[in-house]
C-alpha cells in the first residue's frame, strides 16, 4: 500500500463522511495543508493522525491503510449489465467486511444466524437445480407457498446474511461478497425505481450464496451469462413464484388473460417476465403467449388494472437506501461502548452526523463514559525498578566515538 493509495482511501473516507478538507482538518487537529499533503500522498500520516482521521470519518485504521479485508482475498458473485466492473459496490462491500472484522476484533458479538451458505444440490441441470434449492429453502425456513413480503428482512432473518441497498451505477444490479477466512457474507443491491427487478436481484444473489458460486473479486465478466448465472436466475424465479403456490392461487382455469397476469404480478411482486415464465411452466399459457407477455411491464399492468398506488409505494421503498441490519446493530453497540464514532453509524445509514446523534439519543443510545480514573500519587505502590542495567549501559564507551590514536607520538 503506497502513500498515494492511503491518501486515496482517506479522501474516499472524507467524502463518504460528507466532510470538507477544512472540516476534517479542524476536527483532527491537522492543518489543512498537512491534510492535503497526506491525501495527495506527498507525506505519510503519523499513527495518531490516522487514528484521528479514522475516528472522525467513521472508518477504522485498517480501512484507511488497507490492512483489513483486501479485494484479492474477498470472494464475489455479481449481477451486472453492459460489462460493468462493479467497482462501486465492491468498494462498499469491502468497507462492510472491514468494519465487520474490526467489530469481531473488538469482541462486539455478531447477531444470530449462519454466516455462510450451504452447498446446493447437484441435480440434472441449472433449471432443476435452481427449483430444487428454492423449494428446499422455502421448506427449511417454513415459508410455505405464500408470496414473500420484505425480501431483505427475510434474507437477513432466515439466512443470517446482511443485506444493503446502496447508491450504485445503473449497470451494477447486485453483488455478494464473502471474507472466506471468517465466513462473513454481505449482499448489496442497487437503489432503483424498479422494485420487481430489485426483488429478483435479491433472490438471485441469495441463490449465489446458497450454491457457493464464489470467485475472486477481481475476476470480472459480471455480465456474462454463465451456467451459475442461469442457475441463480432459476432459483430466484422459483423462490419468488413457486409453481404450487401459483396453482393454489389460480386454481383450475380454462383460460388466462392479462388481468390474471396482472394479478400474479401484484400478488407475488415479480416482473411480468418472471410471472409469464411461471405461468407457462405451470401449464396455464402456451409458448407464444409467454413470449408476448414477457415484453410487458409492471407499471403498465398496475395502471390498467387499478393497483398503481401500490406499485408507487413499492417503487418508493426500493429507491431508499437501507443499511445492513446486523452490521448496523453491532456498530451501534460499538458506538455505545465507545469504540466507534457516531460518524460510522451516520455513514452506514447515509445520514448526517447531527441527525444520527439525535436519533440515537432519542433511543437512549449514548457513548459510555470512558474518562480516565485518577488516583492520588500517595495511593500508588512504590516502584521497584532495577537500574543497574541502565547504569552499565550509560557507563559503557560510545561505540560511535573513535578511540584516540596512540600508536605514534610526536617526539619533538
Amino acid at each position: 500500500m503506497t502513500m498515494t493509495d492511503i491518501g486515496a482511501r482517506i479522501e474516499r473516507a472524507r467524502a463518504a463522511a460528507d466532510l470538507s478538507q477544512r472540516a476534517l482538518a479542524g476536527a483532527t487537529g491537522l492543518s489543512q495543508s498537512s491534510l492535503s499533503r497526506i491525501i495527495s500522498g506527498a507525506r505519510p500520516p503519523k499513527m495518531p493522525e490516522l487514528v484521528a482521521i479514522a475516528w472522525e470519518t467513521g472508518h477504522t485504521v485498517a480501512q484507511l491503510i488497507g490492512t483489513g479485508v483486501s479485494a484479492e482475498r474477498a470472494q464475489c458473485a455479481a449481477r451486472a449489465t453492459n460489462d460493468s466492473d462493479m467497482d462501486g459496490m465492491r468498494r462498499a462491500l469491502l468497507d462492510f467486511l472491514e468494519l465487520d472484522e474490526y467489530l469481531d476484533d473488538q469482541a462486539i458479538p455478531a447477531t444470530t444466524g449462519s454466516r455462510a451458505g450451504k452447498q446446493g444440490p447437484e441435480t440434472v441441470n441449472a433449471e432443476q437445480e435452481g427449483r430444487t434449492e428454492a423449494e428446499r429453502f422455502r421448506r427449511e425456513q417454513n415459508l410455505g407457498m405464500q408470496p414473500l413480503g420484505d425480501l431483505v428482512a427475510i434474507i437477513e432473518q432466515a439466512a443470517g446474511i446482511d443485506v444493503a441497498v446502496l447508491d450504485a451505477d445503473q449497470d451494477e444490479h447486485g453483488l455478494t461478497m464473502r471474507a472466506p477466512e471468517r465466513g462473513a457474507v454481505f449482499i448489496a443491491v442497487a437503489r432503483t425505481e424498479h422494485p420487481m427487478r430489485q426483488r429478483s436481484t435479491l433472490a438471485h444473489e441469495l441463490g449465489h450464496v446458497l450454491f457457493e458460486d464464489w470467485v475472486n473479486s477481481d475476476t470480472g465478466g459480471w455480465s456474462n451469462r454463465s451456467p451459475g448465472e442461469s442457475r441463480a436466475n432459476a432459483f430466484a424465479r422459483h423462490l419468488l413464484v413457486p409453481v404450487e403456490g401459483l396453482r393454489a392461487f389460480l386454481g383450475e382455469r380454462g383460460s388466462i388473460g392479462r388481468s390474471d397476469l396482472s394479478a400474479v404480478v401484484q400478488r407475488f411482486l415479480v416482473s411480468p417476465k418472471i410471472a409469464s415464465i411461471a405461468l407457462h411452466q405451470a401449464g396455464y399459457i402456451d409458448l407464444s403467449t409467454k413470449k408476448e407477455w414477457m415484453a410487458l411491464f409492471a407499471p403498465g399492468l398496475a395502471t390498467r388494472f387499478g393497483w398503481s398506488d401500490q406499485y408507487l409505494a413499492l417503487r418508493d421503498d426500493s429507491a431508499r437506501r437501507r443499511a445492513p441490519q446486523q452490521l448496523l446493530t453491532r456498530a451501534i453497540k460499538g458506538y455505545a461502548e465507545g469504540i466507534l464514532s457516531v460518524q460510522a453509524i451516520a455513514t452506514l445509514r447515509g445520514l448526517s452526523r447531527g441527525d444520527t446523534e439525535v436519533e440515537l439519543g432519542k433511543a437512549g443510545v449514548v457513548p459510555a463514559d470512558r474518562s480516565a480514573m485518577w488516583a492520588d500519587h500517595s495511593e500508588l505502590p512504590e516502584p521497584d525498578v532495577d537500574l543497574s542495567a541502565l547504569d552499565e549501559a550509560l557507563d559503557a564507551p560510545d561505540e560511535d566515538t573513535e578511540a584516540p590514536d596512540t600508536t605514534a607520538s610526536d617526539s619533538g
